[in-house]
């Protein structure tokens, strides 16, 4: 099975060969469209390492009624990108930990924004929902020129790989996972059955995904140079959204308990503690020293 700097042996994986593939039940179109919950996103301080993570000091960063949702943070972790419910529809917002001030990104009268993610060049790709019903991932930068960069393929989720290439949860019948060159617009079904949860592996050319093809739903890894698919471990029950620490560990919740992985999984926090409800979606900065964490209110 081919590797890259160990990463298999470090993580104690076996291959997944992808000729058994199992179907998903249908995805209707309009992924976005249905109704969200009333959500809020808090950052904490995350102190410690692998062996002993701690949260601390939580701010609400959105402190808004509606969908708040889908944060990442900027490559220097001194703001946070998110999806953020403004006038009955989502666009992209950044707030600065710094100033504590909010900036509205988009305003698009014809579609919402989901899942801002940042590119290679710096700008903002996205998701957007239009009014007619169309779902396409466009390029953003922060003085208003937009770009699709992917026609055709509804997608539901993102994540950039390497290079002008992403992994993508791609809506159908069934939903897929893909890996498409935004340059050329190729496209290849890699993989089936995944969950939303999409992200580049810190310190090697792999990225990792949920995959839900069984009862038991597992964490893996694949390297989109050649496809190759390791097993990392199982998810939390009921889990489906984590992230990566840059010492290569990763933070899921379940429930509103916050767990860290590096070969197994361990609580570390529980958000009861601060009064705050169920977590879904979890963010680390690239220094480590922040988590945003998404609950329902």
């Amino acid at each position: 099975m081919p590797q890259v700097d160990g990463f298999a042996n470090l993580f104690n994986c076996e291959p997944t060969h992808m000729k058994h593939l199992n179907s998903i039940l249908l995805l209707a179109f309009g992924f976005f469209s249905i109704a969200q919950p009333n959500t809020e996103i808090y950052v904490f301080d995350l102190d410690g390492d692998t062996a002993n993570f701690s949260i601390s000091n939580p701010v609400n960063i959105s402190n808004n009624d509606g969908y708040d949702n889908q944060p990442t943070f900027w490559p220097d972790g001194k703001s946070v990108l998110y999806a953020r419910t403004v006038d009955g529809q989502t666009e992209i917002a950044r707030y600065y930990l710094d100033s504590k001030e909010t900036k509205i990104i988009t305003k698009t009268k014809q579609g919402s924004e989901y899942s801002p993610t940042m590119m290679p060049d710096r700008r903002i790709s996205s998701i957007r929902l239009d009014t007619t019903g169309l779902q396409r991932l466009y390029a953003y930068d922060l003085v208003g020129s937009v770009e699709e960069l992917v026609s055709e393929l509804v997608i539901g989720y993102h994540a950039w790989v390497g290079g002008w290439k992403i992994a993508a949860f791609v809506l159908g019948e069934p939903a897929t996972l893909q890996l498409i060159d935004t340059k050329t617009g190729d496209a290849e079904v890699v993989y089936r059955n995944i969950g939303r949860s999409l992200h580049k592996v810190p310190n090697h050319d792999w990225f990792s995904f949920i995959d839900k093809s069984r009862d038991v739903w597992s964490v893996k890894a694949m390297d989109p140079s050649n496809k190759t698919v390791i097993y990392l471990t199982n998810s939390l029950e009921g889990s489906e959204d984590y992230c990566w620490t840059p010492q290569g560990s990763m933070v899921m919740g379940q429930g509103t308990k916050l767990f860290h992985w590096e070969r197994h999984w361990a609580e570390f926090a529980d958000l009861k503690d601060y009064e705050l409800g169920a977590v879904s979606r979890v963010a680390v900065s690239r220094d480590g020293d922040k988590l945003a964490v998404v609950v329902e209110n």
